[in-house]
C-alpha cells in the first residue's frame, strides 16, 4: 500500500463523522438522563405518579408491559425507603389491563387501602408499597380497558367465554347424538 492510499483512507474516515471519546461532566450526564426520563414520563400513556414524601412529584412511566418495584438496583423502579422490600411488587399488563402482584413483601402491597396479593388496577387507583404511595394513571382514559369491556372489579366476562363455548359444543354434540 502506498502512502497516498493511507492518506485517502484516513481522509474518508474523518469525513464519516467525529471520532474519539466525548467527555461530559457528571452534572451534564445527570441532566441528560433527567431530560430523557421526563420526556418518557410525559409521553407514556401508563405511569405511576408519586404521592408520598420519597416520590412526591416524580412520575414513573410503565413501558414494556412489565415492571418490578423494590429496593434492589435490578428493579425497574428502584426505591430507597426501608419499608419497601428488595423486590416488593410486580405490575404487568394483560388482556384486561394492568395488574399488581405482591412479591412476598414484608410490609405488604395495597390498592386503595386494601391489602392484596394480586389485583387489577385502574386509572386513579392508589398503590401503596410499605409507606411509599403512588397513583396509577392511564392517560387519555378515565379507566383502563377492563372498564370499557364491561368488566367489574371482581372479574370479567372474558374469563367465562371458554367455558360457555365448551358448554355450547357439548350441547350441540348431545343434540346430534340424540337425533
Amino acid at each position: 500500500m502506498t502512502s497516498e492510499d493511507g492518506k485517502e483512507r484516513k481522509k474518508s474516515r474523518r469525513e464519516q463523522g467525529p471520532q474519539g471519546t466525548h467527555v461530559f461532566s457528571r452534572e451534564k450526564v445527570d441532566s441528560l438522563i433527567a431530560k430523557a426520563e421526563s420526556a418518557d414520563a410525559l409521553d407514556s400513556p401508563v405511569r405511576l405518579k408519586g404521592l408520598s414524601v420519597e416520590v412526591k412529584g416524580r412520575t414513573f412511566p410503565l413501558t414494556g408491559g412489565r415492571c418490578v418495584i423494590g429496593r434492589a438496583d435490578s428493579c425497574d423502579i428502584s426505591l430507597t425507603d426501608s419499608s419497601v422490600s428488595s423486590e416488593h411488587a410486580r405490575l404487568t399488563q394483560d388482556a384486561e389491563g394492568w395488574r399488581v402482584a405482591n412479591l412476598l413483601s414484608t410490609n405488604g402491597t395495597f390498592v386503595n387501602g386494601k391489602r392484596i396479593s394480586n389485583e387489577q388496577i385502574n386509572h386513579g387507583d392508589r398503590l401503596r408499597l410499605g409507606r411509599v404511595e403512588f397513583v396509577f394513571e392511564w392517560s387519555g382514559s378515565q379507566s383502563g380497558p377492563a372498564s370499557t369491556t364491561g368488566a367489574s372489579k371482581g372479574g370479567s366476562w372474558k374469563r367465562w367465554l371458554p367455558w360457555v363455548a365448551g358448554a355450547v359444543v357439548v350441547v350441540v354434540i348431545a343434540l346430534l347424538v340424540l337425533l
